[in-house]
């Protein structure tokens, strides 16, 4: 922890003005980073933040707000918002977090050693809006909030709390009863214990390593929602996305997918059996001994493939942090997925 920069703290003086509450504390790092601290010892019933929805910048969709968030930064010290623009990440580094540290800054030698078989080029792809400001819609990817009532976010003192995927944090909308004056307020609650001094977390949601990755810039090797997935294509059929869970199951649609494309004629006369209207939910098991082989065999060899791939990536990207985590956690899961197959299969050749 260091002494907090100027502009921290006329941050948090305008948001004393705005009528945020919260029993937390804000600190920073010496590399501009930011988090929070418990003042008191809260337990997991505990309000965190108290926020009127007046001092965030909201909009009806994610475009909407980063058009927005655009807008007041080039109002500059007009917006009433610029004390919370101040404390922003930026592209040029200085006191605030380096938002160049996000993948869709990377320069394509860095992005070239990440060998996960083109997942993350895929997402960034799907992902690009070139016709938006680039700083606003990286703001807003890695740092707004549905409030449940249609609406996005960009809300002060929120986006400072750091992610824990195991943290079942809880957020209700207050509606404005008519007495402080201060409108509708979104209240956060802890969904954890925490003693006095100790760093504070949220849940940003169910999100993979690819999801944090992209669009917050760091990845988790222990993560409890991680996802791995591999486009597959097989001549003369349609592709399809596999993807591996925490656990190193397989998602159930892959499954039936491969059931039906690798099953013999004999055993998709049963097609022809099926009542109409009861769709094909009988792929959800297997079809036949034979059938079901062939399914995990294919599933074996198709993560080990993408697993050579994770696995020699990983070796050689030791002097890079973040991708060899990332690298890691994926090769990680995809063992235990063959482990899993080949405990139930025993002898499977993949």
């Amino acid at each position: 922890m260091v002494a907090l920069t100027k502009s921290t703290t006329q941050f948090l003086a305008w948001t004393a003005s705005k009528g945020i509450e919260t029993p937390l504390d804000l600190n920073e790092r010496s590399d501009g980073s930011r988090y929070t601290t418990a003042k008191v010892d809260l337990d997991n019933t505990s309000d965190i933040l108290q926020i009127p929805i007046s001092a965030c910048i909201t909009s009806d969709s994610l475009d909407g707000l980063a058009e927005r968030l655009a807008y007041e930064r080039k109002l500059e010290s007009k917006s009433e918002f610029a004390p919370y623009m101040d404390v922003l990440p930026t592209l040029e580094g200085g006191d605030n977090p380096y938002l160049a540290t996000l993948p869709r800054f990377w320069e394509s030698k860095r992005l070239e050693r990440v060998a996960d078989s083109g997942q993350l080029e895929r997402r960034m792809m799907n992902d690009a809006r070139k016709d938006l400001d680039q700083w606003a819609l990286a703001c807003v990817d890695s740092r707004a909030n549905f409030l449940g009532d249609g609406r996005y976010a960009m809300t002060p003192w929120l986006d400072m709390i750091n992610h824990d995927a195991s943290i079942q944090t809880r957020a209700r909308i207050e509606e404005d009863k008519g007495f402080a004056g201060l409108g509708d307020i979104l209240q956060l609650q802890s969904g954890k214990n925490y003693a006095k001094g100790s760093e504070v977390f949220i849940s940003y949601g169910n999100l993979s390593n690819l999801d944090t990755l992209v669009d917050y810039g760091f990845v988790s090797d222990t993560n409890p929602c991680n996802t791995e997935t591999i486009a597959v294509r097989m001549m003369g059929q349609q592709p399809f996305t596999l993807t591996v869970y925490p656990d190193g199951s397989v998602d159930a649609g892959s499954k039936a997918t491969l059931r039906y494309n690798l099953a013999t004629p004999e055993e998709l006369e049963i097609f022809s059996t099926i009542e109409k209207g009861t769709g094909l939910g009988i792929l959800a098991k297997p079809l036949s001994d034979r059938n079901e082989l062939d399914v995990q065999s294919f599933i074996a060899s198709t993560i080990d493939e993408a697993l050579y791939e994770t696995k020699a990536g990983a070796a050689e990207t030791k002097d890079d942090a973040l991708i060899n985590m990332y690298l890691s956690a994926r090769q990680k899961q995809f063992e235990l997925a063959i482990e899993r197959i080949t405990h139930k299969f025993p002898g499977i050749e993949y």
